[in-house]
C-alpha cells in the first residue's frame, strides 16, 4: 500500500503513513530516513538542513533532521537539541525561550585565524621530536579483501554497547589513576589494535572539540579538530602505567595542538617524508554529546541515522549514554565485511573489561 500524500503544516510537509500496516510503516520510515540522509548537499548554494516530518500513528511522529557535517559536530548536536527543546517549550507555553545569544561563526573564524598566525615554532619542534622515530602512519589491521587503489567512500556504521558494569569499572580506574575515561578507553583500543597487527606503538587520530574559550561553548557549528596521539602499548607493561602515559601524552598533544594537515607539510620539508596530512583511522570519545531532551506533552527518543558511507577507513567512538557507553565503528566496506567488524567490537569490549578489571584488582 502506498503512503498517504504529504501535506503541509507550518513550513514542514507532513508525510502521513497511517494508512500502512505496522511493518509497512517501519519500512517506509526507514526508506524516507535513508533517502534524506543520502541526499547530497549543494554546498555552494548553502548547506541548509533537510527536514522531513512523518506521522507514523495517531499519536506518534518522526522528525528527520539532516545536517551537513561542516555545519554541526557532536558538541553542536547537543546545543541544537537543547535549543529545539527551548523553542518548542516556548511555542507551547507562550513563555520566553530564555536562550542566550550565541557566538557568531565569523567571530570564531577570526579567533582561529589569529591563533594560526601566532608563532608556532615550539609546536613544530615538539611534533618533529615526537615523530622522528614514529611507527607507520597506517593501522596495518588485517583486511577481508585487497586494498583498492582508491577507496570508494562506501561504508557502514556498526553500533554496539559497552555494558554499565564495564563503564563503571572504566570510570573507577580513571578516578583511581587521576586520569579520564578517554585515556582508559583509547589505551585499550591501542592494545586491541596490537592484538590484531602485532604492533606495540601506534599513532591515533583523536577528535577534539576545539572550543577553548567559554564564549565558544554556545557556537552552533563544526569546530572539531584532530589531535595526533602516540600510544605505546607493550603487553608486558601494566595497563595502569600505560593509561597514565596516554594521559600525559594527550596533555602534551593538547598543549601543542596542531592538525596533521598543518604540521605535516612543514615536517616533510624538515626531512620526515612519510608524515601525511591525515590518518585514515581514529578514535572519538564524545563526552559532550547529550541527546536527552524534554518536550512538553511528548515522550521523545533521539536516534542516529547511519548512511552507507565512511569518511575514513576505521573510526571507533564511544558516547556516554545513561549508564552505558553507546559505541560505534565506522568502517569502509571496501576493506571489511560486517561480520568482521561486529566481532571486533565485541572483542574490544571484552578486552576493555579484562584490562580495567585486572588493573583494579592488582591494586
Amino acid at each position: 500500500m502506498a503512503a498517504g500524500p504529504a501535506r503541509r503544516t507550518g513550513t514542514a510537509p507532513v508525510e502521513d503513513l497511517r494508512g500502512l500496516d505496522e511493518a509497512e510503516r517501519e519500512e517506509e520510515l526507514s526508506r524516507i530516513s535513508t533517502e534524506a540522509a543520502r541526499h547530497p548537499f549543494d554546498i555552494e548554494a548553502g548547506a541548509h538542513p533537510a527536514v522531513r516530518l512523518v506521522r507514523t500513528g495517531e499519536e506518534s511522529w518522526a522528525l528527520v533532521f539532516v545536517m551537513h557535517h561542516s555545519m554541526c559536530d557532536g558538541w553542536a548536536v547537543s546545543l541544537l537539541l537543547k535549543d529545539l527543546a527551548a523553542l518548542y517549550r516556548a511555542a507551547v507555553t507562550g513563555e520566553p525561550h530564555g536562550l542566550p545569544a550565541a557566538t557568531q561563526q565569523s567571530a570564531y573564524a577570526r579567533a582561529e585565524q589569529l591563533r594560526g598566525q601566532a608563532d608556532r615554532e615550539d609546536d613544530y619542534a615538539y611534533w618533529e621530536r615526537q615523530l622522528k622515530d614514529a611507527p607507520p602512519f597506517t593501522h596495518d589491521l588485517p583486511v577481508d579483501r585487497p586494498r583498492p587503489e582508491k577507496l570508494s567512500g562506501l561504508g557502514q556504521v556498526a553500533q554496539f554497547t559497552v555494558p554499565s558494569q564495564v563503564r563503571a569499572r572504566v570510570e573507577e580506574l580513571a578516578g583511581r589513576l587521576g586520569t579520564t575515561p578517554f585515556a582508559v578507553t583509547v589505551t585499550a583500543l591501542g592494545r586491541f589494535m596490537g592484538s590484531l597487527n602485532g604492533r606495540t606503538d601506534h599513532l591515533m587520530q583523536v577528535a577534539y572539540a576545539n572550543r577553548a574559550r567559554r564564549e565558544e561553548e554556545t557556537l552552533l557549528a563544526c569546530t572539531v579538530s584532530s589531535m595526533l596521539l602516540r600510544l605505546r602499548t607493550e603487553p608486558s607493561t601494566p595497563f595502569a602505567d600505560q593509561v597514565r602515559e596516554t594521559a600525559r601524552a594527550a596533555a602534551e598533544a593538547l598543549e601543542h595542538l596542531m592538525p596533521l594537515s598543518v604540521f605535516g607539510p612543514r615536517l616533510r620539508e624538515r626531512g620526515l617524508p612519510d608524515v601525511p596530512d591525515r590518518l585514515d583511522y581514529g578514535f572519538q570519545y564524545q563526552s559532550s554529546l547529550e541527546t536527552d531532551i524534554d518536550l512538553p506533552g511528548l515522550t521523545v527518543q533521539v536516534e542516529d541515522l547511519t548512511i552507507p558511507a565512511a569518511r575514513g577507513e576505521f573510526n571507533l567512538g564511544l558516547v556516554p549514554a545513561g549508564e552505558v557507553y553507546a559505541g560505534y565503528l565506522e568502517y569502509t566496506t571496501d576493506l571489511w565485511n560486517a561480520d568482521t567488524i561486529d566481532s571486533w567490537t565485541g572483542r574490544y569490549t571484552a578486552l576493555l573489561d579484562e584490562l580495567v578489571t585486572r588493573a583494579l584488582t592488582s591494586g
